[in-house]
């Protein structure tokens, strides 16, 4: 799963963005930082499509 589809998924399940974070951290090695960049990335493309 690649970890926008992981962000998709748990937003969708009501989750926390410090929950998602967490859970991007954990799965994939990712920093803070770059978990809380792709949340964002996920952000942005929702406000292209809204």
């Amino acid at each position: 799963m690649d970890p926008i589809d992981m962000v998709r998924d748990k937003f969708s399940q009501d989750c926390t963005v410090e929950t998602v974070r967490h859970l991007l951290m954990a799965h994939y090695d990712m920093t803070e930082e770059e978990a809380q960049a792709k949340i964002d990335e996920y952000f942005d493309i929702i406000n292209i499509i809204s």
